[in-house]
């Protein structure tokens, strides 16, 4: 597939994925649909395991997202009538019940998906604001959840429409000798970070914390940002790339069934209350041992314990050990027959 803004490489199991769009790497509605794209092609793909997106620019990951095309959403808004609508009680009941309704349906049909932004895409001339927004937000869900390990390799500033796709991540790495910054500065325009921050944000690093870097509008530096968990780790420039790929390949070892149950109990879980998560939980659950690789895992774990745990304490392997066992080849090419 030919894209204008991405560029690909595969490395091991790993997907590299570089924007380029000079001079900065704003982002862009174009930009977020190729994503989308690549997402759900990737998602077909079982030699990939693990999906990394980058900037292809050097020290240029993402710096906010086009101001340009958000300019034209007051306007367009205007046009399809959303600013009147909201300015009463009725019409924005109706107006967020219509869309919350359509993203359900979304969520449950993929055709529907298709359907929606194949006619949102048609009407981008006459209005792009709700391109704009339902593009966006399904490309961050399908991140989110999608059954591979997923790294932002943050490679120069990161703010706004940045910050927001990045936290849809799994994992987050920036560099760390060259002074960067994230942060969500959209207060400082008189808007809020409508990429799903809002919502993200909080989840991640807590109310108040999230509030204070949205209200605030301080960038956030790479020592703060680990401190807070917004940030998985950080490398210097030189090794970034390469210290990026050791983990990815690391990750590229978990048993794909066991990785998309993960994320779907976390994800699903925290979207509704404590008892129907646990039900999510077993639902995954029975999905992963039903896996004919979960099932030849256990039975060659079976064969371990019995020669290595059900043994004299002397001879008996430690917790170590076994860790250091279920994430060696060997073990690995004998559950892959």
């Amino acid at each position: 597939m030919d894209f204008k803004y991405l560029k690909t490489k595969k490395v091991n199991a790993a997907l590299w994925v570089e924007i380029h769009n000079p001079p900065v790497n704003f982002l862009t509605v174009d930009i977020l649909e190729e994503l989308f794209r690549l997402v759900r092609q990737v998602e077909k793909d079982p030699s990939i395991r693990v999906f990394i997106l980058t900037g292809g620019i050097e020290d240029s990951y993402i710096m906010h997202f086009s101001i340009p095309e958000l300019v034209r959403v007051s306007a367009d808004n205007e046009k399809i009538m959303a600013n009147r609508i909201f300015r009463t009680r009725l019409g924005s009941a109706v107006f967020k019940g219509f869309t919350s309704i359509t993203m359900r349906l979304m969520d449950r049909f993929p055709w529907y998906e298709t359907l929606v932004l194949r006619l949102l895409r048609s009407l981008k001339g006459f209005s792009f604001t709700l391109f704009l927004w339902f593009q966006m937000h399904r490309l961050y869900l399908a991140i989110e959840r999608m059954g591979r390990i997923t790294i932002a390799a943050i490679n120069g500033p990161c703010n706004g429409g940045g910050m927001e796709i990045s936290l849809c991540f799994d994992f987050r790495f920036i560099v760390s000798d060259r002074d960067f910054t994230i942060g969500q500065p959209e207060v400082l325009l008189g808007i809020l970070p409508g990429g799903g921050g809002s919502q993200r944000l909080p989840r991640l690093v807590g109310r108040v914390k999230a509030l204070e870097i949205m209200l605030k509008a301080d960038q956030v530096t790479v020592g703060e940002a680990k401190t807070l968990g917004l940030v998985t780790e950080s490398f210097r420039k030189d090794e970034f790339r390469a210290k990026v790929q050791e983990f990815a390949d690391k990750m590229s070892r978990r048993i794909p069934v066991a990785v998309k149950g993960i994320k779907n109990a976390v994800n699903r879980g925290l979207e509704t209350d404590f008892l129907r998560a646990l039900t999510i939980e077993m639902e995954e659950s029975i999905h992963c041992f039903d896996s004919p690789v979960t099932q030849r895992i256990m039975q060659e774990y079976v064969r371990f314990i019995g020669q290595h745990i059900e043994v004299p304490k002397e001879q008996r392997a430690t917790v170590r050990d076994v860790v250091s066992m279920l994430q060696s080849d060997e073990f690995l090419r004998k559950t892959e027959r």
